[in-house]
């Protein structure tokens, strides 16, 4: 859509920023939103979090260089 959609009756415009802070804020609380990290990074893909599955992967990404690049990215 529109990136400059007005609302409000004053047709003041809503950023696409504001409007995230606004709809965060509202439906999905610090609170709530900083539980759900802190399970994304206990997640487990074997016997390791995440961040030690990111570094891996980082570390092995160093032998595949195909996989560093922006096509690869999309894929």
């Amino acid at each position: 859509g529109n990136a400059n959609q007005r609302l409000g009756a004053d047709g003041a415009v809503i950023t696409w920023a504001r409007f995230k802070t606004e709809f965060l804020t509202k439906y999905f609380p610090a609170d709530e939103r900083n539980r759900k990290v802190i399970e994304f990074m206990e997640l487990k893909q074997g016997g390791m979090t995440v961040s030690e599955y990111a570094a891996k992967f980082e570390d092995l990404c160093r032998f595949a260089p195909h996989y560093n690049t922006m096509e690869a990215e999309e894929d």
